[in-house]
């Protein structure tokens, strides 16, 4: 099977099950219309659920090491989640219970597990388009089987959420999952990963606290406007998604994230300020849920360009996406405070607190970000050059330089991201002699480190690195 077919059907998997997901256990109004026809109050169920996917989110990354343990886990899961959904065509409060938190763990473990995918199958520089693939198609699914649960059925909808699963399972059987090439062992060891996820974390947590608190005031609030709101609400996220991928390719992302960080900020000014009309939730809900795909599309771009540099992809996506479901969270607890459910004034004023937060960590996030994603992205780039391509190399920066014999071959390995140990080990010389070397070479070059290196000879003529995402 031809990589681009494997890419197609790992979009599909991703997003039926994500379709499933989002219309049954994570905030899904297929759940609410049953727990509602079964007489169960949803607040706890809805939290627990949503405690239970993060830590299966955090915890994939001990189950799966590899592709083909990464497949074993989505035909897992989406039996199990087919098994689990089945269940609540019965009314057993204690057994629902159950079974909403083991699909929702699950599912956690699903999503993580897919990096695999991700990274095998989508090229670096081009994961942003599937993750807005799978994002806004998604969304779209899900629209109808959510009014099929409001105004149809919730035992039609819980079906056709049976089914979503079943045909992502279809398409999880045939994903190709052979045994996985043993990383290249110079592959970016050098690389400290943990910043540059911690800052990412840390903005997706800050800016998602938002997005719980949407969900828990501003969309209770326009609930009488009945089946605009059923209907409209994730349009402009899928909209939004899919307008920034194609506009993203020709422009700057810092600036589109800025304005969608301003669009969140204005959705809750217009929150405070304006009734709860529907004409006044079209331009709400437009701002905020366009804002919201905005954001999802970005850190999902940024993790996706970041599944290269770890061994475990799954960690890399398990811990980025958990962030975003901690913040909604943390939103939705604020939301249950007295003091929001009260007053439109104090929801509007907490929501733009997160967003002057977030524009003030917006752009040591961004460049902190580039940086580390241009970089690592060249040293892959060169790490996967053909052994003739790697030869010119040498001989450029030998013509370049000056350099002797052994001098060149060091800095082949610096620009393939090789660590001195390693680079010791290779030519047998002693990791001090390594380091002698690399001074004469940046003596040579008149530059000081790794990375000036890197930014000589990518200006020389070697590949560049893809915009970030």
């Amino acid at each position: 099977m031809k990589r681009s077919d494997n890419r197609a059907l790992s979009i599909y998997v991703f997003m039926l099950f994500s379709a499933w997901l989002i219309s049954f256990p994570y905030e899904g109004q297929v759940l609410y219309a049953l727990l509602g026809r079964y007489g169960y109050a949803p607040s706890d169920w809805i939290i627990a659920a949503i405690v239970a996917q993060l830590c299966g989110l955090l915890s994939s990354m001990l189950f799966v090491r590899d592709l083909r343990s990464a497949k074993r886990m989505l035909v897992a899961a989406c039996c199990i989640c087919m098994g689990g959904t089945g269940l609540f065509f019965l009314k057993n409060g204690a057994l629902l219970r159950a079974s909403l938190l083991v699909v929702s763990l699950v599912s956690g473990q699903f999503i993580a597990a897919w990096g695999f995918f991700f990274r095998a199958y989508t090229p670096s520089g081009e994961r942003m388009s599937t993750a807005a693939k799978t994002l806004a198609y998604s969304a779209l699914i899900m629209i109808p089987v959510n009014l099929c649960a409001l105004y149809v059925s919730a035992f039609l909808a819980l079906g056709i959420c049976i089914l979503l699963l079943a045909l992502a399972l279809f398409a999880a059987v045939r994903l190709e999952a052979p045994l996985s090439a043993p990383e290249p062992e110079h592959r970016l060891e050098h690389v400290a990963l943990a910043r540059p996820l911690a800052i990412l974390c840390a903005f997706v947590l800050v800016i998602t606290v938002n997005s719980g608190l949407m969900f828990q005031v501003i969309l209770p609030s326009f609930s009488h406007i009945g089946l605009l709101s059923d209907f409209y609400w994730a349009v402009p996220y899928a909209l939004g998604i899919l307008v920034v991928n194609r506009a993203a390719k020709r422009a700057d992302r810092a600036p589109i994230l800025l304005i969608a960080i301003a669009m969140m900020g204005l959705s809750f000014v217009a929150f405070a300020a304006f009734p709860h009309t529907a004409w006044n939730y079209l331009i709400i809900d437009t701002l905020l849920l366009g804002a919201c795909g905005i954001n999802d599309l970005f850190w999902w771009s940024i993790l996706g360009e970041m599944l290269d540099f770890d061994r475990n992809p799954a960690r890399t996506l398990g811990i980025g996406l958990g962030a975003n479901v901690a913040g909604v969270l943390a939103g939705k607890f604020l939301g249950t405070l007295s003091i929001f459910t009260q007053s439109s004034t104090t929801s509007a004023l907490a929501g733009m607190a997160i967003v002057c937060l977030a524009l003030i960590l917006l752009p040591p996030m961004y460049r902190e970000l580039s940086q580390v994603i241009r970089k690592n992205a060249f040293l892959v780039s060169v790490a996967d050059m053909p052994p003739e391509e790697q030869q010119k190399t040498v001989e450029r920066i030998v013509c370049v330089a000056g350099l002797s014999e052994r001098e060149s071959e060091i800095a082949m390995l610096l620009l393939r991201g090789y660590p001195y140990k390693l680079i010791a080990s290779r030519l047998f010389i002693s990791e001090s002699t390594v380091k002698s070397h690399v001074q004469n070479i940046y003596g040579k070059l008149g530059i000081h480190s790794r990375t000036e290196l890197i930014e000589r000879f990518g200006a020389e003529g070697l590949p560049q690195p893809p915009d970030a995402d």
